[in-house]
């Protein structure tokens, strides 16, 4: 494994330490134009969703995407939310006590390891995915376990084909306290989409440099 990209560990205790503040650090690239609401709802608005479905979060953090979610499944449908850190789900925990919802499960779990439940409806992960080296494998389980027709989205960074490297390089020292490394900019989910399911759609934010793909089983 490349020597820049932290370890599982790593990551966890990363996040873990942001998860205080984490909504918050979201809100302040609104500042330079980073839309991440927005790119989250179209993301979502990719598995086209219907009341009463489940609906699977994958690194779902402090459940900043649970909001969204309730509106398209409605109380008859699921949310499962899934994270590798206990304090992020500890944070969603009181996101989901707060705003009264009977229809939210979170599971403490890498995403890798995380087994889909039948009858699962949609799988959503955004600005986590690419952190995982397994994700290439977690997008051909998906594929492979959701029924035909059902639906995956992702929200996710990439290099742009376009952008001088120093631009890239300074882009990557403001996500350096995220765990994103240069060596994640190599990695390519939206090719894995394309791939393992039987239709893909992708389409690309922020001059290139964000992306969202939505893929049909």
């Amino acid at each position: 494994m490349d020597q820049e990209i932290l370890s599982k560990k790593q990551i966890k205790e990363i996040y873990s330490d942001w998860a205080d503040r984490y909504d918050l650090s979201l809100w302040l690239f609104n500042l330079i134009g980073f839309q991440y609401q927005f790119y989250r709802r179209e993301a979502i608005k990719g598995l086209s969703l219907k009341l009463g479905d489940t609906v699977i979060d994958l690194g779902c953090g402090t459940g900043i995407n649970f909001s969204i979610l309730q509106r398209m499944v409605g109380y008859k449908g699921t949310i499962i939310g899934v994270d590798i850190s206990k304090s992020m789900l500890d944070k969603a925990q009181t996101r989901v006590r707060r705003h009264g919802w009977k229809n939210v499960q979170l599971v403490e779990s890498d995403m890798a390891d995380f087994a889909i439940p039948e009858h699962t409806d949609a799988v959503l992960s955004t600005a986590a995915l690419t952190m995982s080296p397994e994700y290439d494998q977690i997008i051909q389980y998906v594929a492979n376990t959701l029924e035909a027709g059902k639906r995956m989205s992702i929200f996710e960074f990439k290099k742009p084909e376009k952008w001088p490297e120093w631009l890239v390089d300074v882009t990557l020292s403001l996500l350096k306290t995220y765990g994103v490394r240069k060596a994640h900019t190599k990695r390519t989910p939206w090719k894995s989409m394309e791939h393992h399911f039987q239709q893909s759609e992708m389409k690309e934010y922020y001059f290139g440099a964000v992306y969202i793909c939505s893929g049909t089983a």
